[in-house]
């Protein structure tokens, strides 16, 4: 009898084969409710300014290095040494279990995974992957309000009442997720209390089935939260670094299409370009479908119409764009994702043949007296909030506007 597949694994495939299905209902959808032909995808082509391309694909792996350096820092700042390239390991783990999974919520867990088999605590992978995802959404409201500033007239502009619904629902999700941030880090108390209420109300109406299982885990993210104050204060300069990789790195995600759309069409202003593509992004957070899928695909050409008539133009750069921003982003992070597991399970029996190899040259040469002692304890943490963290659970799903 063959073996079995491990939970996990299961979880996965069935994830993969969920988004598969999604992808290619989206894709016939796409075909068969519009006039878009594979010839029109390929004329938009022959029209593209290759180094506009070059640069859409460049600010793709720059959203994948702007993450590698923000949590690259915050681990440092927390005293761990991390090396860069296992930094971007960190990121592309999670922009491509981000993309294969509902609501982003596999991306945070695969790596804290990596910096556990790292060697990093988990206490402090869990904080670095909080204090990140603060400054993300925090990120995506900055992007979004300066989108409404410089193009206000925009969003009236967007066709159909559903388009606009969505867009608003994006940004007071994005919203109320920094309100919890932030009431986390300051009113705690307050914010288990109000919470706590909800459970309990969401229990009388059969909604909620396990009130004690939530009321642990609301505390668990309070606590993670309120351990950022901590950070704030200490670290300064790391949380400005913080911010803007993470705006960075939304920066990057929004210039993706304006610079396929601007590669076929240099009349356009490239400012309008970016409003819309911010527009799209805030959006398609609102609904917890992976990468976005459907939604994105959705809103684009009732977002984009706004710069252009033409349908057979629009949805070709719809599908150019699509193809930069998440599919090839997927693969590239899921193949570096997959060349570093198999690096580091050929790396740990190593490193355990070697420990082992040392233990008996030990036991048949015993440390003189002047060695035992040359081997200084750990430094206590002075980062009591981090130092509490290390019970984190490593669950986990964290509120996650990636996509």
């Amino acid at each position: 009898m063959g073996k079995k597949l491990s939970k996990p694994v299961k979880k996965q495939l069935l994830n993969i084969g969920f988004l598969l299905i999604l992808i290619a209902v989206t894709l016939i959808v796409l075909f068969t409710a519009t006039d878009i032909r594979l010839h029109d995808i390929g004329v938009f082509l022959s029209r593209c300014n290759p180094w506009l391309i070059a640069a859409a694909i460049a600010a793709m792996a720059l959203f994948i290095l702007f993450e590698a350096v923000s949590l690259h820092f915050i681990l440092r700042g927390l005293g761990e040494k991390p090396r860069f390239h296992s930094s971007i390991v960190y990121s592309t783990a999670d922009t491509y279990y981000s993309a294969i999974t509902p609501s982003a919520s596999g991306g945070q867990p695969a790596s804290a995974f990596y910096m556990v088999k790292d060697g990093i605590g988990a206490g402090k992978a869990s904080f670095s992957l909080v204090f990140n995802i603060a400054a993300y959404t925090f990120a995506i409201i900055v992007i979004g309000a300066v989108a409404f500033a410089v193009r206000p007239g925009f969003f009236s502009m967007i066709d159909g009442w559903f388009p606009k619904f969505l867009v608003v629902l994006g940004f007071i999700i994005q919203a109320l997720l920094f309100a919890f941030f932030i009431g986390c880090m300051f009113w705690g108390s307050a914010v288990r209390k109000v919470g706590n209420g909800i459970i309990w109300l969401l229990t009388k109406l059969h909604i909620v089935k396990k009130p004690d299982k939530w009321k642990e885990r609301l505390a668990r993210e309070v606590e993670k939260y309120k351990a950022c104050l901590g950070a704030i204060k200490r670290h300064p300069g790391m949380t400005v670094v913080n911010f803007f990789c993470n705006l960075g790195q939304r920066v990057s995600h929004v210039l993706i299409p304006c610079f396929v759309f601007f590669a076929a069409d240099s009349s356009v202003n490239f400012l309008d370009l970016f409003a819309c593509s911010a527009l799209v992004t805030i959006g398609y957070n609102s609904i917890p479908l992976p990468g976005g899928v459907g939604v994105y695909e959705y809103l684009y050409p009732s977002i984009y119409c706004i710069v252009s008539a033409e349908e057979a133009f629009v949805l070709s750069a719809l599908m150019v764009s699509r193809a930069i921003s998440y599919y090839m982003s997927m693969m590239l992070s899921g193949v570096y994702t997959l060349v570093y597991h198999a690096v580091m399970i050929r790396r740990k029996p190593k490193e355990a043949a070697d420990a082992e190899g040392a233990g008996e040259l030990s036991a048949e040469e015993p440390a003189r007296p002047e060695e035992k002692f040359a081997e200084e304890p750990e430094e206590a943490s002075t980062d009591g909030e981090i130092q509490n963290g290390e019970n984190y659970e490593e669950s986990g799903e964290q509120p996650n506007g990636q996509g």
